[in-house]
Parts: C-alpha cells; structure tokens; sequence
C-alpha cells in the first residue's frame, strides 16, 4: 500500500469581533449561510450580567445630540467553549474551532427619540482554529467575512502540517 503526503493547512485566529443585528454568532452565521454543521459543543456559563438602562435616558447627554441608537438593555455572557463544525467553501472541506474563552452580547437599542426597537449581536472570541486542505479556501472564507461581516481579527497565524495517510 503507498503512502501519500497529505498538507493540511491551519489557521489561527486571535481575538475575533463578530456584530450583527441578526445572527447572534459567527457559527450560527457559517451554518445559515454555508451549511455548516455542527459536530461538536462543549461549553461553560463562567459569568452571567444583565443590566437594564434607567427609565429617563433621555434625560442623559448623550455626545452629538439625539442622532443616535441608545441602548436600552445590555446582557453579556462569558463562556468557556470548545465548538467543532465542519463545512465547505469553495468545494474545500474546512473544521472550525472555537476554542477559550467567548464573551457574547446582546444590547437591545431603539434610536433616539423612541423609534422601533432592534438587538445587536457581539461575540468577541479568544480563539478560532480553521483547517483545510486548502489555504485559498480558508484565505478566501476569511476575506469574504471581513468584508460582509466586518469581522475583526487582531492576529492571524499560519501553520502547516504534513502527514502521511495510509
């Protein structure tokens, strides 16, 4: 039987910003929009807080004036996590994992002046670890979320590793 060398190619990504008004997750995101699926979820509730904005807001001085979204209730989550999901981009198989820790948040705001009401999303994670055989592919999935997303990243690290199948 030969052996063939096989390249994956790994890709670390530190301190990830993620805001949305409608997915509450980067991996909620990737499983609506590129079918990835989850194959495993391990996590930790480390600290719980909710507050809620006094009644009269208006009554605080805001810096520009009443052009802005005020935020009526923040509630912040910090999980420890370990999350494993695979999917394909660019017909490269590719495992996400979330690994530390994951502060998620919720700030329900409404604009100045009482408008409609809405929920923006942020989760700030530690870490992210993406796989592939493809480093195109993951190059090109990570652009495509900074881009739509805004996804922050405050440091990317490439890896890779050579192993032999049987």
């Amino acid at each position: 039987m030969s052996q063939h060398p096989h390249e994956l190619v790994v890709l670390l990504l530190k301190g990830v910003m993620f805001r949305h008004t409608e997915y509450k997750s980067l991996e909620e995101y990737l499983a609506e929009k590129y079918g990835f699926k989850r194959i495993e979820e391990k996590e930790h509730v480390v600290s719980e807080d909710r507050q809620i904005v006094p009644v009269h807001y208006e009554k605080i001085v805001f810096q520009g004036g009443d052009k802005g979204p005020v935020v009526l209730e923040e509630t912040e989550e910090k999980l420890s996590t370990l999350k494993v999901y695979e999917g394909e981009y660019m017909d490269a198989k590719i495992s996400l994992y979330i690994m530390g820790d994951v502060i998620q948040r919720e700030d329900v705001v409404t604009e100045a002046g009482g408008g409609e009401q809405y929920s923006i999303y942020t989760s700030e994670y530690q870490l992210i670890k993406l796989v592939s055989e493809s480093g195109y592919a993951l190059q090109q999935l990570i652009d495509r979320l900074v881009v739509d997303l805004g996804l922050d990243v405050k440091s990317k690290e490439w890896v890779f590793h050579r192993s032999r199948e049987a």
